[in-house]
């Protein structure tokens, strides 16, 4: 039999690249959700007309989930694999490789607020996708003659709890600190690098992180300063 050249280099290489592909799917879903989202502005009709589409998907929407939720897990996996060799393999030629050059706060944290991330989204799904749409939760108080607004009024009444809406914003602000190294990131763990190329790379990756954090945070902002929709 031929020896095998696998190396753990070439063993690394491969699960950043997973690491990649997996956060690109994510970043992308985010993208999607955040123009969804926008839709609260637009009242209970839009914003719950959007929502009942994706149901009647049935099938596909779960075919996406199960997709989505297998990236998840392989990104998350795999960021904690390679961050705890490269912690074991201190000095060895691949970790030093991926080290040099620029460091900062959002790189050296990116594992913590990964999983800062993912504790956030499991309690995001239990709110918003598990919780029933119905009842006293789905009625704003002095809006539409106290009838249920689904989905619009369980997003409402929640961030119009104080330390819901706090928690939120905060768990923006971590999504959009390891979003603005993992961005321009995933396009060198890709391949895609180049003088010309990766610092325009980097900075429409920190854009775009900001624009993700910020998009979401102005839906709980917009909800404590209007208070009660105007139908």
């Amino acid at each position: 039999m031929p020896s095998s050249s696998w190396t753990p280099i070439q063993s690394s290489i491969i699960r950043k690249q997973l690491v990649a592909i997996t956060g690109l799917m994510m970043v992308g879903f985010l993208i999607a959700h955040l123009s969804g989202n926008f839709l609260i502005f637009a009242g209970p009709e839009a914003f719950n007309g959007y929502s009942e589409k994706l149901r009647h998907l049935g099938a596909l929407l779960w075919v996406a989930r199960i997709i989505l939720l297998a990236a998840l897990v392989v990104h998350v996996y795999l960021a904690i694999q390679l961050t705890a060799e490269n912690h074991n393999a201190r000095g060895g030629r691949y970790t030093v490789a991926n080290h040099k050059g620029e460091g900062g706060f959002a790189k050296t944290t990116m594992i913590y607020t990964g999983l800062l991330v993912l504790a956030f989204i499991a309690l995001h799904l239990y709110d918003f996708t598990f919780r029933a749409k119905i009842g006293d939760p789905t009625i704003i108080e002095g809006v539409n003659g106290g009838e249920s607004l689904g989905l619009y009024g369980l997003v409402w009444n929640s961030f119009l709890q104080p330390w819901h809406a706090g928690l939120y914003i905060l768990a923006m602000i971590v999504l959009g600190l390891h979003l603005s190294h993992g961005i321009q990131s995933l396009f060198q763990s890709l391949g895609i690098a180049h003088d010309r190329y990766t610092p325009k790379i980097k900075k429409i990756g920190f854009a775009l992180a900001i624009i993700l954090a910020v998009g979401f945070i102005s839906i709980p902002i917009y909800v404590n300063l209007v208070r009660t929709p105007h139908l």
